[in-house]
């Protein structure tokens, strides 16, 4: 799991340093557009994978009282939540000065508008409501029946849905789940069902064809559109559903057979990485807003992005990790991360 979340970390970042460029479309060179969308693209696995890291952890564990579980995830939870949407409220006006309100905060607060990347909050304390629930389901339910639902999850929320944008059709808007639950319980059935080697290969193969559609669509859509289009980004789309699943698999069949073979250790640098990685999602935001300038400003480049993707990725990084592994040393702060 600190490998996958040090994975997933790094996803975020990518894909957080890349999205200033896929909106610039016909405004900056070609290749240079085309360098953000395919960096960002092949990220998109990123958030996923944290959602299925949790329901992995949370899921098929003995069943406890209603008040006991929602203590345990309100400390970890709660607290980090309130005090960041202050933080991040107070850093937006220092950065542009919006001259908000308490009112507004509130009402930002209360809408998901203070930051962009505290959303990740608010999916997370739906799924939190719903864990119970799915706990209890997991524990009683066979195989069959959690690949059940996981299957209509994806048929009616990624397909049915994604591809009535494509082809029109009915089969949106009456599956009960939301778009998250489904990659909580996906966690748990990848990581606790065994899956064949042909299984394996015929996801894996999915999870490339997966890529290459999000790469391909959302440059079509862009050109038909004359504007770009995120909509292959989303997270419960098919091809960014297909990618996850196949690096979720691939890292816990690399592990597993490095760790059964006995020639496998968790390295500290990927343990100090995916230790963190909360906290570096958290703090990376305010850090992008002041590293991002140093690359571009407007529609001009300073650097390429082929280049200067991945180097923001590694300045965010190392700085966010630092940060963040200074704040888990203070009394009281570390509880904030």
């Amino acid at each position: 799991m600190d490998s996958l979340r040090a994975i997933a970390i790094l996803g975020v970042l990518l894909l957080h340093a890349a999205t200033p460029y896929v909106v610039l479309y016909e405004k900056i060179a070609v290749f240079d557009w085309q360098t953000g969308i395919v960096y960002n693209a092949l990220s998109r696995w990123c958030v996923p994978i944290f959602l299925m890291i949790s329901g992995a952890l949370l899921l098929g564990r003995k069943e406890e009282p209603l008040g006991t579980f929602f203590k345990k995830r309100a400390n970890k939870i709660l607290l980090p939540f309130i005090a960041w949407s202050i933080i991040y409220y107070a850093w937006a006006t220092y950065m542009w000065n919006p001259g908000y309100s308490l009112k507004e905060f509130l009402i930002m607060f209360f809408n998901n508008q203070i930051y962009y990347h505290l959303w990740y909050f608010y999916a997370l304390i739906g799924i939190y409501l719903l864990a119970p629930l799915f706990n209890i389901f997991v524990n009683h339910a066979s195989k069959q029946m959690i690949g059940y639902v996981v299957v209509l999850w994806i048929l009616f929320y990624g397909i049915f849905r994604y591809y009535s944008y494509i082809v029109s059709n009915e089969f949106t808007l009456f599956f009960p789940l939301s778009e998250y639950i489904g990659f909580f319980l996906l966690g748990y059935y990848l990581a606790k069902f065994e899956l064949s080697a042909k299984w394996r290969i015929g996801i894996y193969l999915l999870g490339i064809i997966g890529a290459f559609e999000t790469i391909w669509r959302t440059m079509a859509l862009s050109e038909q559109q004359g504007q770009f289009s995120g909509y292959a980004y989303s997270y419960s789309s098919p091809n960014v559903i297909m990618m996850t699943i196949a690096l979720f698999i691939f890292v816990k069949y690399w592990i597993n057979r490095k760790v059964a073979n006995g020639n496998y250790q968790t390295s500290k640098l990927v343990k100090l990485i995916g230790q963190t990685s909360f906290g570096v999602y958290l703090v990376h935001a305010m850090i992008l807003d002041k590293v991002r300038p140093h690359f571009f400003e407007g529609d001009e480049l300073f650097i390429k992005p082929l280049f200067a993707i991945p180097l923001q990725v590694v300045i965010i990084l190392v700085l966010s990790t630092i940060i963040v592994w200074i704040i888990q040393k203070i009394p009281y702060l570390n509880r904030l991360i």
